[in-house]
């Protein structure tokens, strides 16, 4: 190496496209009597690219089971409001409460479903 600047780097990187440049065959000849895979440059990148081909990632794990989703209509919260009114013998009124009024509007805006407290947790 008479005539060349060599600089000294500390990565791990560099030494590896050293390796990959000028002592590829060595290093493969090593490799392979050692059974150990090549970690030049070029091969992982190669291997990154098989990997990625060959295992397709899922959501599966990710995602978490949502009832069906109900669609809003007035004529089903009607129904629903009636048989409640019957089933819990509330006075019609209630309908009109501000409070009840402001808990289903609260409800509404709910992502996922309500949870409402037992007896237990008022």
């Amino acid at each position: 190496m008479e005539g060349k600047t060599v600089s000294i780097v500390n990565k791990t990187t560099t030494l590896c496209w050293h390796m990959q440049s000028y002592h590829k065959a060595k290093y493969l000849q090593w490799a392979t009597a050692n059974n150990f895979p090549s970690m030049l440059p070029d091969d992982t990148k190669h291997h990154q690219e098989e990997a990625a081909l060959s295992t397709q990632p899922s959501l599966d794990n990710h995602l978490i089971p949502r009832d069906q989703l109900l669609h809003y209509s007035e004529s089903a919260f009607r129904e629903v409001a009636i048989q409640w009114l019957i089933e819990t013998d509330q006075p019609i009124n209630v309908l009109q409460n501000p409070m009840f009024m402001q808990m289903i509007n609260v409800a509404s805006h709910a992502n996922n479903n309500v949870k409402i407290p037992n007896h237990k947790q008022t």
